[in-house]
């Protein structure tokens, strides 16, 4: 004997960026990792190390301007804070929150300064910012549930 179990109410089901498609999920875990590519600004200062090609300098600006080692290490404290907040912004995007949108392009912009002064070790980070920006430009209702589409609207 086979029973079939009874849908789910409407209530029942998860709301925000699920119902909008994977999109806002996937852009959300793609900030997620961009902001833990951040961690990097704040290691090299911290602890004189980097990958090949990119070591430890005082100076900003792509090296015009030398700003001295606590300057550089207080910098890099700034790249640890976006690092957090593109976690806390992936987290809000793969939730659906009101202010994701905001949030996000505020974020990236600070991102994209944050890549400028950094220069030229930053350079890829920079290209990213642009990138996204671009695309949330153009693409943006794909990207970042609406809230009212939360409320089912």
């Amino acid at each position: 004997m086979t029973t079939s179990l009874p849908a789910p109410a409407a209530g029942n089901r998860e709301t925000g960026a699920w119902r909008a498609g994977p999109l806002p999920r996937v852009f959300a875990v793609f900030l997620v990792l961009h902001g833990l590519v951040h961690v990097y600004g704040f290691t090299v200062p911290w602890f004189h190390r980097g990958f090949r090609g990119v070591d430890y300098s005082p100076r900003i600006l792509n090296g015009s301007i030398e700003v001295g080692s606590t300057a550089i290490k207080m910098l890099g404290v700034v790249w640890l804070a976006v690092a957090v907040a593109f976690v806390v912004v992936g987290v809000m995007l793969w939730r659906g929150h009101p202010w994701a949108r905001r949030t996000t392009v505020a974020l990236l912009l600070a991102s994209l300064v944050l890549c400028i002064v950094g220069l030229p070790g930053s350079v890829i980070g920079l290209v990213i910012d642009v990138v996204l920006l671009a695309l949330l430009a153009v693409v943006s209702d794909r990207l970042i549930a609406h809230p009212d589409r939360r409320a089912g609207v």
